[in-house]
């Protein structure tokens, strides 16, 4: 008799989770990725930049309002998370230094609102000191919903090498955990 009432009871508790996260309470899902990607133009010279991409699965629209990448600093400690600041649109030329003055930054692009199956990306420097280090954890964006999607961990191995080496064709030492900032001289 245990048996079976505890049964109905979670049979009843299952059931109202689903009507609850299915029709009540929605929320996106959305699935990211993460690569660097050649622009190829007609007359023009190859553009090379790192793609951050996110399509909306559904149930229900997505608004998603930053990209992030998540350091992990041990097993006792805190996350700590970092915004990225992109390009503000797709580049048209070689000169990305050119295509930032347009607008780049933290807030370029964002809030943007996904319907279902709608795509959205967004674009990054190929030779990005931080990202070339490797130290974080995951790599993607937050949603109006509080929550986060994050590209596939295979997605960045893969890609870790293409930033490596544009940061050494660059010139940057992508080693040295000190970064030049010219505001605390």
């Amino acid at each position: 008799m245990a048996i079976s009432i505890f049964s109905a009871i979670v049979a009843t508790a299952s059931f109202l989770w689903n009507v609850w996260s299915k029709f009540i309470y929605p929320k996106p899902v959305v699935r990211v990725s993460f690569a660097m990607v050649t622009i190829m133009q007609q007359g023009a010279e190859d553009i090379e930049v790192l793609q951050l991409a996110a399509t909306n699965m559904g149930p229900i629209e997505a608004t998603l309002m930053k990209a992030l990448i998540v350091f992990n600093r041990g097993p006792f400690k805190d996350k700590s998370y970092g915004i990225l600041n992109v390009l503000p649109r797709a580049p048209q030329g070689p000169d990305l230094d050119y295509e930032w003055g347009l607008g780049g930054g933290p807030t370029a692009c964002f809030p943007k609102t996904l319907a279902v199956g709608e795509s959205f990306s967004v674009y990054l420097v190929p030779d990005h000191e931080t990202l070339a280090r490797g130290d974080y954890q995951v790599v993607g964006f937050d949603d109006s919903f509080g929550r986060s999607h994050w590209a596939r961990r295979s997605d960045i191995i893969r890609t870790l090498p293409y930033i490596r080496d544009a940061c050494e064709r660059a010139g940057k030492n992508w080693r040295d955990r000190r970064r030049s900032r010219p505001w605390c001289d």
